[in-house]
């Protein structure tokens, strides 16, 4: 059986977030993965765009992924500031640096 053509439909902010999108999408039933991330050590000699870690499904995927990740960046609610010190994107619900739970920043 032929490996599908695999297609771009999301570049994250770090190989984390990618993580993360590609446990989401696997709860669909959605296989993911992301590739980009040994580039991220090139940040500042690379154009950002070249940095990006990206996120690819197979083709007949492409449209239930794309909406997806739209509906959980448009459900994710505010961006928020854990104790620690550390921003994290408003889908979080733990930090990325210390594990805090997001309920426990308020």
């Amino acid at each position: 059986m032929r490996e599908p053509d695999w297609q771009l439909v999301y570049h994250a902010a770090s190989e984390f977030e990618a993580a993360l999108l590609v446990g989401l999408l696997a709860s669909y039933q959605i296989a993911a993965h992301y590739q980009g991330q040994l580039l991220l050590g090139a940040v500042g000699e690379l154009a950002p765009t070249d940095v990006q870690v990206g996120l690819w499904v197979a083709p007949r995927h492409v449209a239930q992924a794309q909406q997806i990740l739209q509906q959980t960046r448009q459900s994710g609610g505010a961006d928020w500031c854990c104790p620690c010190g550390e921003d994290n994107a408003a889908g979080f619900e733990l930090c990325w640096a210390c594990g805090r739970d997001k309920d426990e920043s308020k």
